[in-house]
């Protein structure tokens, strides 16, 4: 649990701004609790325009896309970027973040459910992701001279493909966490790619703040979504895991 949306019950003196009572997004460490201290900074007022529901599909998921995307990517119009498991919460986020600054988008998804449903959003290009013919796909479909940008979160011979598939000065955006290939590596093979892997630790805080924010107006403004959700009782969490798991989900859970 590494973002929430609640009910502040409390405020110390950093917590200028915010009163008991009011609703937050939240973006920090361990929010599965019934109560949470967070640091004023990582607290942000919920747009009234949203529900609590619709609210909690936001922090982590566009937070993640936008900083990958436009801050280490910096996704232009125009701009061709392949989005990987673009079903899921990053994913959908991320198809929202290019639509909205006018990219072309390649997408790939793991069923014929996820795939449709892509392209029902107007995402042209849409390839399976549990098979690597998504290459050769992409390929054909920019012919031969591939994309601009990578969102990658498979893992195993899918990051090679996917290397593979980059213009000369792409930007390689790396979500996964294992398995991944090295700064280094990428250097040696691929030269002319630009090669991040995505964290999103206090570190980072100064910039995601501004960033969050900026969102949120576009989502008070109505120029951004809620991501589709399917939403469990707190007595259905294991079977909330469980769907999770088999990656039955589109959106958010």
């Amino acid at each position: 649990g590494s973002e929430c949306v609640g009910r502040i019950v409390a405020a110390g003196q950093r917590g200028v701004g915010f009163e008991p009572g009011h609703e937050v997004l939240v973006t920090w460490p361990g929010t599965f609790k019934s109560y949470v201290t967070v640091p004023a900074e990582f607290v942000f007022p919920k747009p009234p325009c949203l529900s609590v529901e619709e609210a909690a599909t936001i922090p982590v998921a566009f937070l993640t896309a936008d900083y990958a995307l436009n801050h280490l990517g910096r996704l232009g119009a125009g701009d061709r970027v392949l989005i990987h498991a673009a079903a899921g919460g990053v994913g959908l986020a991320a198809v929202q973040l290019a639509q909205r600054i006018g990219a072309e988008i390649f997408a790939t998804a793991g069923s014929p459910a996820k795939r449709a449903y892509l392209a029902s959003l107007g995402v042209t290009h849409v390839f399976d992701s549990r098979s690597l013919q998504f290459a050769a796909d992409v390929m054909e479909a920019t012919g031969g001279e591939g994309v601009d940008l990578v969102l990658n979160s498979l893992a195993g011979d899918f990051i090679e493909r996917s290397l593979g598939v980059m213009r000369p000065g792409g930007r390689f955006l790396e979500l996964g966490k294992s398995g991944i290939w090295s700064a280094e590596r990428v250097a040696q093979s691929y030269p002319d790619v630009e090669y991040h892997t995505i964290y999103l630790g206090k570190d980072e805080a100064p910039v995601t703040r501004v960033r969050f924010a900026a969102l949120l107006d576009a989502f008070a403004r109505g120029e951004l979504k809620p991501l589709p959700r399917r939403d469990f009782s707190l007595g259905e969490a294991v079977g909330a895991y469980r769907f999770m798991a088999q990656a039955r989900h589109i959106g958010k859970v």
